[in-house]
């Protein structure tokens, strides 16, 4: 069997993928055509970034301020690529961290400028931990805070996944 790097190097095509939902239901997935590679990332057409060591899957919200619970609630909205998205864990966020001598400790393909990132993690009922790529620490704060804060929606690789139960369901 493929490990998840070998089984990205082939470029997919958009193709329908049979698969049941959390009721039974049966859903139509797509998946979407690979559009950018940066080593251990894959970055497909629906702007969903692969993990392909950590068998992670990456989306980055929007490129604006946002609060401890404004990210919360906009990642588990997410319906991208079937949803099950959430704000990860301080251990992701620095599995994400590279040190680089040009400060660009972030993979060009999450397209995120230089700020914070929240973590899910909540320190107390105030105060949430975050994370900053630039010198790759961790802190907390107020999670009202927006200033500078952005956010990453994280989940359990999914394509990989449809494609086995796909085949689950033809058999």
């Amino acid at each position: 069997m493929q490990n998840a790097a070998q089984h990205q190097t082939r470029q997919w095509s958009l193709e329908k993928k049979k698969t049941f939902d959390k009721t039974g239901d049966v859903q139509l997935l797509y998946r979407p055509e690979i559009v950018a590679r940066d080593g251990r990332y894959v970055a497909y057409a629906n702007k969903v970034i692969c993990d392909c060591f950590s068998g992670l899957e990456w989306f980055p919200g929007p490129d604006k301020d946002m609060s401890w619970k404004e990210g919360g609630h906009w990642a588990k909205e997410l319906a991208i690529g079937g949803g099950g998205w959430r704000l990860p864990t301080l251990k992701e966020l620095r599995g994400l961290f590279k040190m680089n001598k040009n400060g660009d400790n972030l993979s060009p393909l999450f397209g995120l400028s230089m700020t914070d990132v929240w973590s899910c993690e909540i320190k107390d009922e105030s105060s949430a931990w975050g994370f900053n790529f630039l010198p790759g620490n961790q802190f907390w704060t107020c999670r009202t805070l927006s200033r500078r804060f952005r956010v990453l929606a994280v989940r359990p690789r999914m394509y990989g996944a449809f494609e086995k139960r796909a085949q689950t369901v033809a058999d």
